[in-house]
């Protein structure tokens, strides 16, 4: 069995604002095992990427981790010092972020910002030794002529390859645990395929755990172990790419398959399936499961109070008064 590398317990993120004070991230539990890969899905403004940011202790003012543990190698991060926290983001824990464009500095090349991170955390490497590292990095991610890409500024590559800059300096320490939000947002087709099977190699090579935040259930499929269902700031069903693919219990799990066109050979492609309503303001939830007013299966409990995660066959857990029935899920 796989150790755990990183535990979640109970997290809880809450932003302060004019209009009032939210919950961003609400009770939320979960692990990464070394060499797997989490899977965290659902709709914009689920939680997905605060819970990353709180993980990492990025979150800025007016939020703020206001309770929980987020345990990594047994030590929690919530209570350490922001000296320790610098040693280890970056190093032991990195984070591809949504858009390249705006977390790589436009002034700097990007063979520079490679080797900062290098010499940040690489003590012992002399800036050559760091240059040569970095080239390296480029070299592994698949961007040619990785000496002249050292020198380039960020807007004179592609988006493709300044993704790939990115995941260079994520892994340029061999971090322990990979944080990636979003990492093929606004990527054609066939970049996309060459940055996972490029993430599904390097997360091989360096037995790294891995969070991977995204909206496209296809990609959940093909690069995840485990999945975690997000809605309004809650995580509603937790388990297996089998569980949740082929065994969804949460209403709303089941609304995000559907939602997947499925072109058959023969037959004409009847209308999109469609989730209706919006997801809750975070300002004013409801009394009970946040889900009710959007669930064609919500009774009177449902609208009365929250329902307690149960737990399933194995690490299956959802949370729901009424769990769909294994014929529904068919």
């Amino acid at each position: 069995m796989n150790d755990i590398l990183l535990e979640v317990q109970n997290l809880k993120t809450r932003f302060r604002t004019d209009d009032g004070t939210f919950l961003a991230v609400d009770d939320v539990s979960f692990n990464v095992k070394k060499g797997q890969t989490l899977g965290i899905v659902g709709e914009s403004g689920c939680g997905k990427s605060v819970t990353s940011l709180s993980v990492m202790r990025l979150v800025q003012k007016p939020g703020h981790v206001e309770s929980g543990k987020v345990l990594f190698k047994g030590q929690n991060l919530l209570e350490l010092s922001d000296d320790r926290m610098r040693q280890i983001r970056g190093n032991e824990i990195a984070m591809i972020f949504q858009e390249p464009m705006t977390s790589l500095n436009p002034v700097y090349t990007v063979g520079d910002q490679i080797e900062e991170a290098i010499l940040l955390h690489q003590k012992d490497l002399t800036k050559v030794q760091a240059r040569e590292r970095a080239i390296e990095m480029l070299r592994i991610v698949g961007i040619p002529a990785p000496e002249k890409r050292f020198h380039e500024f960020p807007h004179q590559l592609s988006g493709g390859m300044r993704q790939r800059v990115m995941i260079a300096m994520a892994i340029s320490c061999n971090p322990e645990l990979l944080i990636a939000d979003e990492p093929t947002t606004a990527l054609d087709v066939t970049i996309q395929a060459q940055i996972l099977d490029l993430m599904r190699k390097l997360q091989k090579d360096f037995n790294a755990g891995m969070i991977l935040i995204t909206h496209d259930l296809g990609v959940v499929a093909e690069m995840c172990n485990e999945v975690a269902v997000m809605y309004a700031g809650r995580v509603v069903e937790f388990g297996t790419v089998e569980d949740i693919f082929y065994r969804p219990k949460h209403p709303y799990t089941r609304g995000l398959l559907d939602s997947i066109p499925h072109f058959e050979t023969g037959h004409k492609l009847d209308q999109l399936k469609t989730i209706k309503g919006m997801v809750p303001s975070l300002y004013n939830l409801p009394k009970g499961c946040r889900f009710a007013d959007r669930c064609p299966y919500a009774q009177d409990d449902c609208r009365q109070s929250y329902p307690s995660t149960e737990n399933l066959r194995g690490i299956h857990k959802v949370a729901c008064f009424h769990p769909l029935s294994d014929e529904v899920t068919k």
